[in-house]
């Protein structure tokens, strides 16, 4: 079985400082997320992304939207060596409908478990809020709370230093 870090995205991965990030010139790496993951890629752990897009049900952007912005993360990310296993991103919003995919529901975290054959004792989530810890411990992962737009790298060492 794989080991896995599910990582949020907006607050995480890019600047979650604008409440909806759907187009690619709004998209910002945050400052250490490069070497961060390259750590963990190092360490042998399968990336996977795990986002909740409410805006798609709230008909302020599209799907379509979300996919070029995935695809160029996905590609910046390769640049730099780090390979993404997977993305996934909820479209659904508690105001609008019911689901089992956003966070803080497991659904995202659990399909990624049974695709990617990962496991959940061995793995990690990176969330910058308390619904991206309680999904997590749904789906048998530990979380990690780091502040929005915090420090990557302390996190990812001390993963990287639990799995040598």
């Amino acid at each position: 079985m794989n080991k896995a870090v599910f990582l949020d995205r907006d607050g995480v991965i890019n600047d979650g400082t604008l409440y909806y990030t759907y187009k690619i010139e709004d998209f910002k790496f945050n400052a250490d997320v490069f070497e961060s993951l390259q750590l963990l890629v190092q360490a042998g752990f399968l990336l996977v992304v795990v986002s909740n897009q409410g805006g798609v049900a709230r008909g302020i952007y599209s799907d379509a939207d979300v996919n070029k912005v995935h695809e160029y993360m996905r590609q910046e990310l390769l640049k730099h060596g780090i390979p993404l296993a997977g993305i996934y991103y909820c479209p659904h919003h508690s105001d609008v409908s019911n689901c089992d995919c956003r966070k803080p529901k497991p659904g995202m975290i659990k399909q990624a478990i049974q695709d990617l054959n990962i496991d959940p004792r061995q793995s990690y989530m990176i969330g910058d809020s308390k619904r991206d810890i309680k999904a997590a411990e749904a789906a048998g992962v530990r979380g990690i709370l780091i502040g929005k737009n915090g420090a990557l790298m302390p996190h990812c060492k001390q993963i990287f230093l639990e799995h040598r």
